[in-house]
Parts: C-alpha cells; structure tokens; sequence
C-alpha cells in the first residue's frame, strides 16, 4: 500500500509538515539556538539572517500549523496576546472592531488598555447572535473578532454565517480558536481570515510552555503580519517552538480522552442539585448544541458551571483533590479556574456583572484522568460546596 491521497486526521497530526530534519535524518526537529546566520554572500542571502525574522525550529511549527488549520501562512509568537497584538496591529486610529462580549479577559484589557489610547474602537457583541452584530455595524467596522467558544460561558458562533455577512459588508473575520484547537475545526475552511490560538494551552498541552500562533489562507494578509511579526520582534523562541511543535503532534489524541471526559462530566454535573447550571455545547440541552454539531466534529473538553454561591465555588476549590486550581487550561490533568479572579480579572466589576461573570462561576478544563476518578472528586468538591451554601 502507497500513501494515502488523503490521511486520516491522527495521521495529519503526527506528520504535520517537515518534521524530519533534512541534515541528519532526526524525527525531531532540532532545537536551533541561532541569534544569527552565516551570510558568505550578502547580495544573495540565505533563507536566514537573524534569529528574530527566522528560525529553523520555529519556521517548522510555523508551517505545520498552518498545514493543520489549511492556511498558506503561519507565525509563531512568544504568547497568545503576542500573537493577538500583532492581529490587532492591522488595524488604526479610527477603526473599529466587533468583537465577542464574553471573550477572555487579556483580550478585553489589551483592546481597553493599549489599542483604546490608539484609537481603535470596539463595540462587544454577542457574536452567536448575528442581527445583533450586523445591527452593530459601523462605517468605519473593519473586522469582527470571534473567540469560539467563548470564554467563559462556551457559546457557539456560527462561523459560516457570519462570515458570508462579513465579507458582504467589506469586513475581515478573525477567530480565537484556542479552546476548539484544529483538532476539531478549521476557522479558515469556514470563511475566517485570520485563525489564532494561545498555544500555551490546548496544543502544547503539556502546561510547560507560554506561546501563540496565527494563521492565514490568504497570500497578501500573511505578508502583512510577517512583516508585523518582524518588526514588533515578538517571536516565539526554539526551545519552545519545539515544545509547541511537539504537544501540537499529540493533539486529537489527548483532546478525544479529554473530550470523552467532558461528555461524561457535564452530563453528572447536570444531574446535581449542587449544580444551578452546566455550560458544554456538548449537551443537547445547550442553546449551541446545534450549530456545534454542524460546524465541529466534537465538543472539546472545557466545562463551565454556575454554583449557588461564590462561597460554595471556593469551598469546592478548597475540597479538591485530584483537580487544580489555577488561571491556566489545557494541561494534561484537570483544573478549574474562577473567571471572577483569573482568566477575568482584568475586568472591571461593572464589566464582570454585565457579562454575568460572578463569583459563583466555575470554569473547568477536563483533562485525561479515569473518569471514575475525576467524578469522585467533583463529588466531594460539590458535597462541600453545599455546605458552604
């Protein structure tokens, strides 16, 4: 048997580009630690020159993942807001932006506290709900800024539908793609323009590395934000471009344990008293159960839930044991975090309440543990939580 015209999605994963290193045969890319290049003729330069504007381990996670999310460009920064400025440096004075109300919190504090006294503006929108962006629409609207799922409440944007209205209206589409990761959809085969993650998450996986990437399938956008990522300088360093590279190889395998996981802890969770409400596309009771089903090929494995207090989420926090606790997702081991006072913190109380972010939410990234494990933890978690009710 020859090589399949096209592998299956593992596969694709596996060997997602030039993961063999040309010299000496290596199955994994070597980390190059080079601030500079050998130039024997200036006037016919190599294909690098200087570590900030290439570098042979990142260019190789630089082109996988723009081989996994179908882009024709891909950059790596040295975090998910790096790679989210440079996004958002496309833009000028005067512009304005449509972008997700209950995305992450850095974003919010990134648009409100550097591109604000720059003179971009933003109005937030629900971006599931698509007369309400198109009623938001501006002369000067140069963009909608999607986070899918959104963050922390998991509500679904039709991608398709928005983007046939966006580019109707002139207006680019970019999507935050860090909690459904290529794994289980690809922005751009959807209409999007510009897909981003925070690699520091779901696609190195590991909880050991800090990283962003952006992609584009359009020839013209990436020349615009190399040139960004040159200038700006805020590239992501070898050593951790391998260790992206490496956990972005693992990918679908560690999301399908986790996802599996997610479905069988929100349907518990539904199912305690303890419990006011479960927030998982997964569930056919979710209000974007449906658009998920048709434009993913799974549900992902983040849970949020609202508790009857935000006394009885730091009694639950307290009562863990198995599970972690922190401002981070996408490891290999389960952890909660409380929106309030990590992911969105930055936020202004009057912020918080307007988004229905309260103290009594509880934001969890299941991880790849034996359930019966995991649910006896949350069992105990919830039995101190109702004591604390």
């Amino acid at each position: 048997m020859g090589e399949r015209e096209n592998p299956g999605p593992v596969t694709r994963f596996v060997h997602p580009g030039p993961e063999m290193d040309p010299v000496t045969g290596a199955l994994a890319v070597p980390v190059y630690r080079a601030a500079s290049y050998h130039q024997p003729d200036p006037w016919a330069p190599g294909p690098y020159d200087y570590g900030r504007s290439g570098n042979p381990t990142r260019q190789a996670l630089e082109e996988a993942i723009a081989a996994l999310e179908h882009g024709v460009g891909g950059f790596a920064f040295a975090s998910g807001m790096a790679a989210i400025t440079a996004a958002l440096l496309l833009f000028g004075a005067g512009d304005h932006l449509l972008v997700t109300r209950d995305c992450q919190g850095g974003t919010q504090r990134l648009l409100r506290g550097v591109f604000a006294r720059w003179g971009l503006r933003v109005t937030y929108v629900d971006t599931d709900r698509l007369e309400e962006v198109a009623a938001a629409r501006e002369p000067a609207t140069r963009a909608v800024y999607v986070e899918n799922f959104s963050n922390p409440f998991l509500r679904v944007t039709d991608l398709p539908a928005l983007a046939e209205w966006a580019h109707r209206e002139g207006l680019l589409v970019l999507v935050d793609n860090t909690f459904i990761t290529p794994a289980l959809q690809q922005p751009l085969d959807l209409g999007a323009d510009l897909v981003l993650h925070s690699a520091s998450k779901l696609i190195g996986g590991h909880a050991d590395v800090t990283a962003g990437l952006a992609v584009t399938a359009d020839p013209a956008l990436a020349r615009r934000l190399y040139f960004i990522q040159n200038a700006t300088g805020g590239v992501l360093g070898p050593d951790d471009a391998f260790a992206v590279l490496r956990g972005l190889r693992t990918l679908p395998l560690r999301m399908e344990r986790a996802a599996a996981n997610a479905r069988r802890l929100a349907a518990w969770l539904a199912e305690r008293p303890e419990v006011r409400a479960v927030y998982y596309p997964g569930l056919a009771s979710d209000p974007g159960h449906a658009t998920a089903a048709r434009t993913l090929r799974g549900f992902g494995q983040m849970v949020t839930i609202r508790l009857a207090s935000g006394e009885a989420v730091m009694a639950a926090a307290r009562a863990f044991r198995l599970v972690r606790v922190g401002a981070g997702f996408g490891g290999l081991e389960t952890s909660v975090s409380l929106p309030e006072l990590h992911c969105h913190a930055a936020l202004t109380s009057e912020e918080r309440a307007e988004r229905a972010i309260t103290p009594d939410v509880l934001r969890i990234s299941v991880g790849l543990e034996d359930p019966e494990d995991l649910l006896a933890d949350f069992a105990a978690a919830l039995e101190a939580a109702a004591g604390a009710s």
